[in-house]
C-alpha cells in the first residue's frame, strides 16, 4: 500500500475511531438535557413500486437519504460513487456521458447512443441517452440504488440495476430553504427551493441551484499564457405543481432546465517512450515508463508531462462543453378502489456541444469536435392491487420512443500542418480529419406484471415477468479526407451540411426479450427477515456509433444477458438500534457488450461481445446507534468478476482477465455525532466517513499502466445549529489527505502516451442553511 493510502486510511479511520471513543461521554451529558430516541428511522423505498421499508423488500437497496445528500456536500451523481459500495460513476467528460458500474456489471462506452447497463431514472422517468445522465443533485428526497437485474418493474431492461432518483415534491404548507457554500477553487454554490399551496388542492414548488467552481488544472500554452481548466459551471431550475382535487386522484407535473457551460475534461497525459534509453513504455513498464508523471517520457511528439497530476500544457485556449437538458415529466395517481392506476408522462431533450484536446499536449496530435443531441417520449402505465388479502398485484405497459442524432470528428497529426497557426478545424490545410455523422432512432415497449402471495403469515413467493419489443434504427455515414469547412459558430465549424446524404446507409436491429424474477421471503421474526431470488435481465443489442476509420470498429453487438442468483438476510437488533443487512450473489453474465481503444493508426473505438463472464460476491451493511446521538455505520461490497470466455474478433484473447472498474472491495465507513444543546439551544453535528475502493483495471487487457491501485478517500464536517434545525453553519473537508487518484485511463500508445482522468485534489470550504416554514 502506498503512503498515501496509508494516510487516507489513518484519517478517515482516525475521524470515526474519535466518535466512537469521545461521542459515549458527551452522550451521556447530552442524556441530561434531552430524551433523544435511540431508534433507527424507518428508511422508506419504492424499490417494487410500492412504499415500503427498505428492511421488507427482498431486494438488495441502497438509499442515500435527505439529510446525507444535504450534509455530504454532494454536487453531482458522480458524488454518490463515494458513499455506495459496489457503484461507481465516472466520466470522460465535464457534464455529460457517464458510465455507470454496479457491482462490476456496466459499460466503459463513452458515447451517447449506448443507453449503458444500469437504468437512470428521476421520478420514475427513464432516461436513455447517457447525454443528461450527470446531473446535479438538489432538492431531493432520497436516492435508491437497486442492486441486480431490474427485467421486471423498471423502464428498460438492465442487466446491472437501477439508479433511482426521487426530488422533493410540493407540500400543502409554506416553506423553503436557502443554502449557500462558499470553498476552495472559489467554490459557489447557490441553492433553494421554495413551496407555495395556492388552496387546499393545489401547491407550486420552486427550486434551483447554481454551482460553479474554478478549474483543479492549471493549463500552460505554447504563447506563454496559461489558464485553469476541469471547472464547474452549472445552473438549474425545477418547476413542480401537486394538484390532488380529492382523495382519490393526485396529479404532478415538473418542468426542469439544466446547462453546463465548463470547459470539457482536461486530460493528463501519461508519456510512453523513453527518451533517455530509447526504450518504449510498454515494453518496460516498472521503472521505465508508465508510471505517472515520469520525468523521461513522453508522447511521439517529444512532450514530457511534469510529475503534478493537477497541472500541465495545451495547445487549445477554448475548449468548451456546453450540455443542456429540458425535462417535462406528468405523474397521475388515480385511486379506483380496488386498483391504483399510475401513469408516467415524460419527455426529455439533451443537447451537448464540445471541444477536447484528446491527446492532453501543447502539440496539435489529436482533437475532437462532438455535437450530439437527443429527443425522448416515454410513457408507462401501472395498475396496482390494493384489496386485502393474501395476493397483491402490479402490471402495466412501458412505451419509450428516443431520436439521437450525433456528430464526432477528429483531426489528426494538425501540428505538422505545412502553414502553422491555421484556425482550428480549418479543413484547407491539414494532414487527416476522420468524421462521423448518425442518426440513431429507438422504439421499446414492454408489458411487466408482479404478484407477492403468502404462502403463510410468514412465507411470501415473489414472480414477476416482463416481455420487450424493441427496434433500432441507425442512419450512418463515416468521411475522412479534407472538406471546406463552414462556420457554424465563432469556436467550431460543421460539416454534415456539406455530406451528399445519398451517401448515408441504414441498418436495423430488432430484439424479442422475455425477463423474470423469482424470490422467497421469510420472517424469521418481526425483526429477521431472510429472502432467495433467481433473476433474469438483458440489454439490447446496438451499434459502435464511435466508429470513424477503421472498418473493425463498424460493429453490431448482440443484446448481452444476464442470470442472477441472490440469497440474503435484512434485520434489526436491539429495540431497533441495530440494523444488520448482508447478501450473496452470483452472476452467469453471457455476450456481455465490452468497448474499448484498439492499436492502430487512428485510436479505434471497438465494441464486442464477450462470449461469457461470471461474477461472485457478497455484501454487507450495518448501521448502530450505540448511543443517544451517535450513529456509525460500515458497508462492504466484495467482487470476484472475471472473463471466463471472451476472445475478440482481432483475436485478442482476454479470458482469465478481471472485468473493468470491479476492485475486489469497496468500503464505506461513516461516523455522525450530534451533540443536543450545549450552549442554551445550540449544539454541533460532527460527521466524518471513509471510502476505500480497491485496484482496478480501466481497460480489458488488465494493462497495469492504466491501472488504480486501491485507495481512501476521508471527508470530515462540523456543523453548528439549533435544535429547530432552522439554520446551520457548518465547515467541510474532502479528500482530507490529497490522495491523487485515477477514476479513469485510455490507451493512446500509437501517439506514445495515456489519456488519464484525475479525481479532484483535497477540497474545503463554509456552507450556510436557512430552513423556513415546512422544511
Amino acid at each position: 500500500m502506498k503512503k498515501t493510502d496509508r494516510w487516507s486510511l489513518m484519517m478517515g479511520a482516525a475521524s470515526t475511531l474519535v466518535l466512537s471513543i469521545a461521542a459515549p461521554a458527551m452522550a451521556q451529558n447530552a442524556d441530561q438535557k434531552d430524551s433523544r430516541s435511540r431508534v433507527l428511522q424507518t428508511v422508506k423505498v419504492t424499490a417494487e413500486r410500492r412504499e415500503a421499508s427498505q428492511q421488507d423488500v427482498p431486494i438488495t437497496v441502497a438509499t442515500v437519504d435527505e439529510r446525507m445528500l444535504s450534509e455530504g456536500d454532494y454536487r453531482t451523481s458522480e458524488d454518490l460513487a463515494q458513499q455506495i459500495p459496489g457503484l461507481q460513476i465516472k466520466s470522460s467528460f465535464s457534464a455529460s456521458n457517464p458510465t455507470i458500474f454496479i457491482r462490476g456489471v456496466g459499460i466503459n462506452d463513452f458515447n451517447p447512443a449506448n443507453s449503458g447497463a444500469i437504468g437512470v431514472m428521476i421520478d420514475d422517468m427513464f432516461y436513455n441517452s447517457t447525454t443528461g445522465q450527470l446531473f446535479q443533485l438538489f432538492d431531493l428526497d432520497r436516492v435508491e440504488v437497486l442492486k441486480g437485474p431490474q427485467g421486471t418493474l423498471y423502464g428498460r431492461n438492465t442487466t446491472g440495476g437501477v439508479l433511482s432518483i426521487h426530488t422533493k415534491e410540493p407540500g400543502f404548507e409554506t416553506g423553503g430553504y436557502v443554502n449557500a457554500t462558499y470553498g476552495r477553487f472559489n467554490q459557489l454554490d447557490l441553492e433553494g427551493a421554495f413551496t407555495l399551496p395556492v388552496s387546499d388542492t393545489l401547491s407550486f414548488r420552486l427550486s434551483g441551484v447554481s454551482n460553479t467552481r474554478d478549474g483543479t488544472r492549471d493549463i500552460a500554452f505554447p504563447d506563454g499564457t496559461s489558464r485553469e481548466k476541469n471547472d464547474v459551471d452549472f445552473q438549474a431550475a425545477r418547476l413542480q405543481m401537486l394538484f390532488e382535487p380529492n382523495d382519490a386522484l393526485k396529479i404532478l407535473g415538473k418542468l426542469e432546465y439544466g446547462k453546463s457551460s465548463a470547459t470539457s475534461r482536461s486530460y493528463e497525459s501519461q508519456g510512453l517512450i523513453n527518451f533517455t534509453t530509447g526504450q518504449y513504455g510498454l515494453a518496460d513498464y516498472d521503472g521505465v515508463c508508465g508510471g505517472r508523471g515520469a520525468a523521461v517520457c513522453g508522447d511521439a511528439f517529444g512532450y514530457v508531462d511534469n510529475s503534478d497530476p493537477y497541472s500541465g500544457a495545451e495547445n487549445l485556449k477554448d475548449t468548451p462543453e456546453e450540455v443542456e437538458a429540458f425535462t417535462a415529466n406528468l405523474r397521475v395517481e388515480w385511486d379506483l378502489g380496488n386498483f391504483e392506476l399510475t401513469s408516467v408522462t415524460g419527455y426529455l431533450d439533451t443537447n451537448r456541444e464540445a471541444i477536447l484536446e484528446v491527446d492532453a499536449s501543447p502539440n496539435r496530435l489529436v482533437e475532437e469536435y462532438i455535437k450530439d443531441g437527443s429527443e425522448q417520449f416515454s410513457q408507462e402505465l401501472r395498475l396496482a392491487s390494493k384489496w386485502e388479502g393474501p395476493l397483491s398485484l402490479i402490471a402495466g405497459a412501458f412505451y419509450l420512443q428516443d431520436e439521437l442524432t450525433g456528430q464526432d470528428s477528429f483531426e489528426l497529426l494538425a501540428g505538422l500542418n505545412p502553414t502553422p497557426g491555421t484556425p482550428y478545424f480549418d479543413a484547407t490545410n491539414f494532414i487527416l480529419r476522420t468524421d462521423r455523422f448518425y442518426t440513431q432512432k429507438t422504439d421499446t415497449f414492454a408489458v411487466f406484471a408482479q404478484s407477492d402471495y403468502e404462502l403463510t403469515d410468514r412465507l411470501t413467493a415473489t414472480l414477476g415477468a416482463r416481455f420487450t419489443w424493441e427496434e433500432r434504427t441507425l442512419d450512418h455515414v463515416a468521411y475522412a479526407g479534407p472538406v471546406d469547412a463552414v462556420p457554424l459558430t465563432e469556436k467550431v465549424p460543421v460539416y454534415a451540411t456539406l455530406l451528399d446524404t445519398s451517401n448515408f446507409a441504414t441498418d436495423e436491429l430488432t430484439f424479442e426479450e422475455p425477463t423474470f424474477r423469482a424470490a422467497l421471503s421469510y420472517d424469521v421474526s418481526d425483526d429477521v427477515m431472510m429472502y432467495a431470488s433467481v433473476s433474469r435481465g438483458f440489454k439490447s443489442g446496438g451499434f459502435n456509433t464511435g466508429a470513424t476509420s477503421d472498418p473493425i470498429e463498424a460493429s453490431v453487438v448482440k443484446p448481452e444477458k444476464l442470470m442472477a442468483y441472490e440469497a440474503g438476510v435484512k434485520s434489526e437488533w436491539f429495540d431497533r438500534s441495530l440494523r444488520a443487512n448482508a447478501s450473496v450473489f452470483y452472476y452467469d453474465y453471457t455476450d456481455l457488450q465490452v468497448f474499448g481503444l484498439a492499436p492502430g493508426a487512428v485510436p479505434t473505438q471497438t465494441l464486442f461481445n464477450a462470449e461469457e463472464a461470471e461474477i461472485k460476491g457478497l455484501e454487507f451493511d450495518l448501521t448502530a446507534l450505540p448511543a443517544s446521538g451517535l450513529e456509525l455505520s460500515l458497508a462492504g461490497t466484495y467482487l470476484d468478476a472475471e472473463y471466463t470466455k471472451f476472445v475478440t474478433p482481432i483475436g485478442q484473447d482476454f479470458s482469465g482477465n478481471t472485468m473493468v472498474a470491479a476492485p475486489e472491495w469497496s468500503l464505506v465507513a461513516r461516523g455522525r455525532y450530534d451533540t443536543g444543546p450545549i450552549w442554551g439551544d445550540l449544539g454541533l453535528v460532527v460527521s466524518a466517513d471513509a471510502a476505500y475502493t480497491g485496484d482496478q483495471y480501466f481497460d480489458t487487457q488488465n494493462t497495469d499502466r492504466l491501472a488504480q491501485d486501491g485507495y481512501w478517500l476521508a471527508n470530515a464536517r462540523l456543523a453548528l445549529r439549533p435544535q429547530t434545525g432552522r439554520w446551520e453553519v457548518a465547515a467541510f473537508v474532502k479528500n482530507i489527505a490529497d490522495e491523487e487518484y485515477t477514476v479513469d485511463a485510455y490507451d493512446v500508445a500509437d501517439f506514445g502516451f495515456d489519456e488519464l482522468v484525475y479525481g479532484d485534489p483535497r477540497t474545503y470550504g463554509v456552507s450556510l442553511t436557512y430552513r423556513f416554514g415546512s422544511d
